[in-house]
């Protein structure tokens, strides 16, 4: 009879003092469980800066700013995408989607389909650094804009004139703002401060580029209105 009570001891014990413990121990398994599917299911950024193309090879662009219509993601990317037919990827081979509008080869409008592995941002990736885009107000002639360039960084200078037409053997490209910066391979966009100015026309300008020269690009709110498109801000 006297084990009795260390046999009753040792059973209120297991029945209290177990339970709490394990649970304890479950409720942090879960909670770190959670944490890191919720960490690996979280969506990379897609906005200004985001390289785009198409695995087989056709296709290779950058995009410039991120815009929107409705509940609808886009990206205005520059040259290299508009002959785009299927889906068009980005960081690890992940899909982004198709080209949505692209006026022969100097811009494209990008329909983000894939809205679970993306989230769209307002910013430009610079490589280095992020500009996020307040609005769009356009420089007036005189006054400074700079050229967002990967390899290069902020090349900055005038716009000298709008409202340029440019022949191609391809055909004509009218309504562009011209500068007095020298373009380079990697132009992203332009911007004066934090205000989006336009697409880079990469075949158009020239100089050599320890120097002024001549560049132009395609006014950013010309764009969003022909295509219904709202600037992404932040």
């Amino acid at each position: 009879m006297r084990r009795v009570p260390v046999i009753l001891t040792v059973l209120l014990a297991c029945l209290v003092g177990l339970p709490a413990a394990a649970s304890s121990a479950t409720t942090a398994t879960t909670t770190a469980t959670t944490t890191a599917t919720t960490a690996t299911a979280a969506p990379a950024p897609l906005g200004g800066g985001s390289v785009l193309f198409d695995p087989t090879g056709t296709a290779h662009c950058t995009a410039a700013f991120a815009a929107i219509s409705g509940t609808t993601w886009y990206l205005v990317v520059g040259p290299g995408c508009s002959d785009a037919t299927g889906v068009l990827y980005s960081g690890n081979l992940i899909p982004v989607g198709p080209v949505a509008a692209a006026p022969g080869d100097r811009h494209a409008i990008v329909r983000v389909d894939n809205t679970e592995d993306w989230v769209l941002v307002p910013w430009i990736d610079t490589g280095g650094d992020r500009l996020v885009i307040g609005g769009s107000e356009e420089t007036k002639v005189g006054g400074r804009v700079c050229l967002i360039n990967t390899t290069t960084g902020l090349e900055c200078g005038t716009v000298v004139a709008k409202n340029q037409t440019i022949v191609f053997p391809e055909g004509v490209i009218t309504g562009l703002t011209r500068t007095d910066i020298c373009p380079m391979p990697g132009s992203i966009a332009y911007v004066t401060d934090d205000q989006a100015q336009g697409v880079p026309l990469v075949s158009g300008g020239s100089g050599i580029c320890t120097t002024a020269g001549t560049s132009y690009f395609q006014p950013i709110n010309r764009i969003l209105a022909t295509y219904g498109l709202t600037l992404l801000t932040g």
